[in-house]
């Protein structure tokens, strides 16, 4: 059962709500799907680290509503240096 506000279903939400503005380019949305899986797959750390690196990678802009899912995950899962090391919150824009 998925808690509403638990970092699996917080990876889950910001993953898909960019993908979705993704439109289909093929590169970020199949690395996104790969986060989804981990977070299927009770990784939801390795997620973390692995969103923000896809989000760093490829350069994608993130809405302030998925940069703080992210960052409330990463709060529970003790993995806020994941944000920090690649500095996430500098692709934020709303």
């Amino acid at each position: 059962m998925n808690v509403p506000n638990s970092p699996g279903v917080l990876i889950r939400a910001a993953a898909e709500s960019i993908s979705g503005r993704l439109g289909g380019e093929e590169g970020p949305v199949a690395a996104l799907r790969s986060v989804v899986h981990m977070v299927d797959n009770d990784e939801a750390e390795l997620a973390v680290d692995d969103l923000a690196r896809v989000i760093e990678y490829y350069r994608i802009r993130i809405l302030r509503t998925e940069y703080d899912q992210i960052a409330a995950a990463a709060a529970q899962l003790d993995a806020w240096d994941s944000l920090t090391e690649v500095r996430v919150d500098r692709f934020i824009g709303d």
